[in-house]
């Protein structure tokens, strides 16, 4: 004992100790970090943006977010088959920014939490500050999600159970690279418009 202090080994509760976190599996891994470096250079690319821009119309007829009688908000669509021979007018920033936060969140709910939101849980906000939190809001969920997965997880068969798309007859590491698309496929349409905005407006 030194200075009227025990000798004893300090015991920490067990409840204290943090379980160590299991490895990202080895497959998973590359597509977390092309996560996680798309939505770094998106946000580098966002930076700066008006609700003005946030909400530019660049046809005379556009897909955007839009204002309802009560106060909410809604999207002209919510989604579109990027294939085959529909034709669909050009989106705004607002609309694709949107389109991340609610879809990739809503799926986020059906990996990993109440196995119940549905497209009327989330908001599509018309400014650019509230439409880039939600934006990450969703994508998060999503991407802490991912970061529990097992191997196991990843060859299971509705392991993602949201209802309205294919998931619930794939495994999920089909469903890994569908949204890893649909990231990079916004996040592009998001570049061209500020591209274009800043092109029409110099």
């Amino acid at each position: 004992m030194l200075d009227g202090m025990s000798d004893s080994p300090i015991q920490t509760p067990a409840a204290s100790i943090a379980a160590p976190k299991a490895p990202i599996p080895a497959r998973l891994a590359p597509f977390l970090a092309q996560w996680d470096y798309m939505l770094g250079v998106l946000d580098e690319r966002l930076a700066g943006i008006t609700d003005e821009e946030y909400l530019w119309e660049p046809a005379s007829i556009a897909w955007t977010v839009r204002p309802g009688p009560d106060g909410t908000t809604f999207p002209d669509a919510e989604t579109w088959a990027p294939i085959g021979d529909q034709v669909t007018p050009p989106r705004t920033i607002a609309w694709s920014i949107g389109h991340l936060g609610a879809g990739v969140g809503e799926r986020a709910d059906w990996l990993t939490g109440s196995h119940s939101k549905t497209s009327a849980d989330f908001r599509w906000p018309r400014t650019a500050a509230e439409g880039i939190a939600s934006m990450h809001a969703g994508l998060g969920a999503w991407r802490d999600g991912l970061a529990t997965m097992t191997d196991v997880d990843l060859d299971t068969i509705g392991r993602s159970a949201y209802p309205d798309g294919l998931d619930p007859e794939l495994p999920l590491i089909e469903i890994v690279w569908w949204v890893n698309k649909e990231l990079l496929f916004h996040a592009a349409e998001v570049w061209f418009m500020r591209d274009l905005y800043a092109a029409r407006h110099r």
